[in-house]
């Protein structure tokens, strides 16, 4: 979807884009999407209204903003992750993972478990996260002392799902699934 914009507010790592649109943008909040701004971006949205949106962008690269951006869905969590609604409620967004740490982790044949401790200020909450019907599985060795992660990517290839996981320090991977499934860990 393609929009006009009039004016681009940063706030740290928040972006408020105000546009003009022939049509109502059919994103929720929490959604990932992919943002032309000079190259593409990925963002999550994290307010909407008629005339303007609310991005969280994870990068400290400089984003040419045009007169005119492209703006497309990649990932819904609150459609597609069981359990996104609760993370949520308590933190207020859906996690992006970036430095979180890989703090145990199973890799069967089919599926893919991960506990995440967050990055603060969210540090004193770990996410168990479960991949069903995972397919094509690679990782790289843990880390025998930590697993940061740099960035977690999730997108959608048809009928399944893709997960990305570059690491900033330790373990990294990709796979296919068909379900992910999130919950506070205890």
């Amino acid at each position: 979807m393609q929009l006009h914009i009039q004016k681009v507010e940063q706030n740290n790592k928040v972006f408020t884009l105000y546009y003009t649109s022939e049509q109502p943008l059919p994103f929720d909040p929490h959604d990932v999407v992919m943002v032309s701004a000079g190259d593409y971006v990925v963002a999550s949205v994290r307010e909407l209204t008629a005339d303007h949106i609310q991005l969280y962008i994870s990068t400290d690269e400089p984003l040419e903003w045009g007169d005119q951006i492209v703006i497309q869905l990649a990932f819904s969590p609150t459609v597609s992750i069981v359990g996104s609604k609760d993370i949520i409620a308590t933190l207020g967004h859906f996690p992006d993972f970036e430095h979180g740490i890989i703090t145990d982790h199973h890799i069967g044949k089919d599926q893919v478990e991960l506990d995440v401790q967050l990055a603060e200020p969210f540090a004193d909450h770990t996410i168990k996260l479960t991949f069903l019907e995972a397919t094509e599985i690679e990782f790289s060795a843990p880390d025998v002392e930590k697993n940061e992660i740099a960035e977690m990517d999730f997108r959608y290839d048809e009928t399944l799902m893709v997960v990305d996981i570059e690491a900033a320090q330790g373990m990294s991977g990709s796979f296919f699934c068909g379900g992910i499934k999130a919950e506070f860990k205890s």
